[in-house]
């Protein structure tokens, strides 16, 4: 065969042209596709319907070329004699034009063969969520006292606690969060319900009568789709039997529902730690106390507790992590770092005792995530996801950290992946909402708070974290709204804080003090309550001399919480804000520095920036600043109503057009 005259009559048929106009057209054919089907509505097997049907006319293309030459009067048989064959020679320009189309073919190729094996079939998808909704799973819910002495009662819930923690483990079974569970303890609901609700097919109730040192606990396991009761027992028992009751009841309710287990998963039922009975009694008690509204006397009493269980059993990983997790919730609430010391300190000690503890991991995890190591917490998240990789807690605290380090796109898929997990959880919507909300997408973030408030209609924090979301995304009514049940469900810190800053907002300077002051009373440790109660009197008349004390609490304050977490770019941005009013250049301007290295692609650094040198009177810079926070996503409606931002709403690129409005 000669080379030449192939490579000729190719090229004089016309199938050098077509198959690169094939190609290419085929990959923009593509390029609509992905992104037009998912919008109408069309599921992903129609995408690779057309992979294979573009796929299937290329050769076909090719011969047609081959045979037909396409002329103004349409198709005509290829004019072989046409075909000048002495005159092909295989130069180097050549010998490059075919080596250029021939990698433009099989790069188009390539990205094809990518695409089509990323997509799943109608059949892989149809199993996929077969396998979903039919692997199994249980809600287990908190157990009823049935003593006759009230205070017991820390005694079933912490059983259920322990019962539940114990199947979580379990990759083989998927099981609400005890948040969510323990959400209907106490309530008049329909098991059924609360079953759609969390998206499980089975739920676990049962209750406790506790007299000296018998023990007397029942247990019933309930299948949603019908309503039995397909397994029930009652155990009587004394006290010291009560970790064999724990497992029994694990394992019946694996045997109950088929759950085949895997070596690893049979060896976390089978090997239980031995653990002395009242040290077990005072550990249920502290976590009874962490179950409750966090408050520094509570999370006190919690901490007590957990240090007699270890005066008792100086090995027990779990009252370690109680006291992990006590320490971290008074960390979170005064920001006080000899607090984030010992629940570091506690949760190491519990993993050295428990490397394989997956709630343990979590909450380091969290540890980390707060103090700004966040490559250690993402290596922690990954060892918990290790030892179950649909453990919605892990997830949840993945994404977040994600989300604090600047990777958006890693923390709103793994915020997503978690509510899939677990559609049911109510905390994987919150996480996802204020991640929304961080990211300045307001009304993508409403649907998510929204959900929460279906799940737990009695949730001060959302219906606070709703009216925010609506006040930014411009519905004043709503907002109103929202912050007023959250206000009317539970006084809390942040929903005085989110109800001043509505009325801040309002221009209402006063009122919005007085909302302030009642934020700073619930939380005198949080230094952006100081922080806003300065930025109200500093508009009511008589008062500006108010705003100096103010600011100088917030800043003490803020530097506590930035001893903790150095990188925390949203404090440091506040921190100049804080120094410019009191004309602290500078310090504010070290600040702002620090913050814009740190968060470059962050709106609200921007905007702290606008306001703080909005202060210092440096308006074209304060400007430059806030032009950045609208490209990266903030609001021009909250710059019409925000006084922190002085005549900046004047200048003609931050007035609301049609689009804003």
């Amino acid at each position: 065969m000669d080379i030449r005259r192939f490579l000729a009559e190719l090229r004089g048929r016309g199938v050098y042209r077509v198959a690169a106009l094939y190609a290419a057209g085929s990959w923009a054919l593509l390029q609509v596709a992905d992104v037009m089907f998912p919008i109408i509505g069309l599921p992903d097997w129609t995408i690779v319907t057309v992979l294979i049907v573009a796929a299937l006319g290329f050769p076909v293309a090719l011969v047609l070329a081959w045979i037909f030459d396409l002329t103004a009067s349409g198709l005509v048989e290829a004019n072989k004699a046409a075909v000048d064959y002495g005159r092909l020679q295989l130069s180097t320009a050549r010998l490059l034009e075919l080596g250029l189309l021939l990698a433009l073919v099989g790069l188009v190729g390539f990205l094809y063969l990518e695409r089509l094996s990323s997509l799943e079939s109608p059949a892989e998808v149809a199993a996929e969520d077969s396998a979903r909704a039919n692997r199994p799973s249980v809600a287990v819910m908190a157990f009823e006292n049935m003593s006759d002495d009230p205070s017991a009662e820390y005694f079933g819930d912490g059983l259920a606690e322990e019962i539940l923690n114990l199947l979580a483990q379990l990759t083989e079974l998927d099981v609400a969060a005890r948040t969510s569970s323990f959400y209907y303890k106490g309530k008049q609901v329909d098991l059924r319900e609360v079953g759609r609700k969390l998206n499980v097919n089975h739920v676990l109730e049962g209750s406790v009568r506790r007299s000296g040192n018998r023990v007397r606990v029942t247990a019933q396991l309930i299948e949603m789709d019908s309503g039995f009761h397909v397994w029930s027992e009652t155990f009587d028992r004394d006290y010291l039997d009560i970790f064999q009751i724990q497992d029994q009841i694990a394992m019946q309710v694996v045997s109950t529902m088929q759950v085949i287990l895997s070596e690893g998963s049979r060896a976390i039922l089978d090997d239980r730690p031995s653990v002395d009975p009242q040290a077990y009694d005072y550990y249920l008690q502290g976590r009874q106390y962490l179950r409750k509204s966090l408050s520094p006397e509570s999370l006190d009493s919690a901490i007590a507790l957990f240090d007699k269980a270890l005066l008792l059993d100086n090995n027990y990983a779990d009252a370690y992590a109680g006291l992990c997790e006590s320490h971290l919730g008074f960390y979170n609430l005064e920001l006080d770092s000899r607090h984030f010391e010992l629940a570091r300190s506690a949760c190491e000690t519990a993993l050295s005792i428990t490397p394989q503890a997956l709630s343990i991991y979590v909450a380091l995890g969290n540890l980390y995530t707060t103090s700004g190591r966040y490559a250690e917490a993402v290596a922690l998240f990954e060892k918990a996801l290790e030892i179950n990789p649909r453990s919605a807690d892990a997830l949840d605290g993945l994404g977040n950290t994600y989300s604090l380090n600047q990777q958006p796109d890693l923390a709103e898929q793994t915020l997503i992946k978690a509510i899939e997990v677990q559609p049911g959880h109510w905390r994987g919507y919150m996480k996802m909402g204020a991640f929304l909300f961080q990211e300045g997408r307001f009304g993508e973030a409403i649907p998510y708070y929204r959900r929460i408030t279906e799940l737990m209609p009695d949730n001060a924090h959302v219906f606070s974290d709703l009216g925010a979301a609506h006040f930014l995304h411009g519905n004043f009514d709503r907002a109103s709204e929202a912050l007023r049940q959250s206000l009317e469900l539970e006084p809390t810190a942040l929903g005085y804080s989110n109800a001043g800053t509505a009325l801040f907002y309002a221009r209402q300077y006063s009122q919005a003090a007085d909302m302030f002051i009642k934020a700073v009373e619930y939380a005198p440790e949080d230094f952006h309550g100081w922080g806003s109660l300065g930025d109200a009197y500093k508009y009511v008349e008589g008062k500006q001399g108010l705003a100096p004390p103010m600011y100088r609490n917030a800043i003490k304050l803020a530097n506590k919480r930035l001893e903790v977490n150095p990188t925390d770019s949203e404090t440091m941005g506040l921190l100049a804000h804080y120094h410019a009013n009191l004309g602290e250049r500078p310090e504010a301007l070290t600040f702002l520095a620090r913050a814009a290295e740190l968060a470059t692609g962050d709106m609200y650094t921007y905007y702290n920036a606008a306001t703080a040198l909005c202060a210092l009177g440096d308006m074209d810079e304060a400007a430059a600043a806030l032009a950045k926070a609208v490209d990266l996503g903030y609001s021009k409606r909250m710059i019409a109503v925000d006084a922190n931002l002085c005549t900046l709403v004047e200048r003609p690129e931050f007035r609301l057009d049609a689009r804003d409005a």
